[in-house]
């Protein structure tokens, strides 16, 4: 399910961009999207008031993403 868009950090590069933001794998954790600025797919939302979400869940979404060579 697509909810809209929001931001995104890249742990790559450090950039921070808009983009669509959807559900990964029928959860409510939003998915990452490719970096515009590198092409990494190592990318998480920014979370509320600044703060990133929760980097550890993301690590395991990259690793299964890299795995699958997205």
């Amino acid at each position: 399910m697509i909810f809209g868009t929001t931001k995104f950090k890249c742990d790559n590069c450090g950039k921070t961009f808009r983009g669509v933001s959807a559900e990964w794998q029928c959860t409510a954790v939003i998915a990452p999207v490719r970096c515009p600025s590198c092409g990494s797919w190592h990318t998480m939302p920014k979370g509320f008031f600044g703060f990133f979400t929760n980097k550890g869940l993301y690590k395991n979404i990259w690793k299964s993403i890299d795995e699958n060579k997205v």
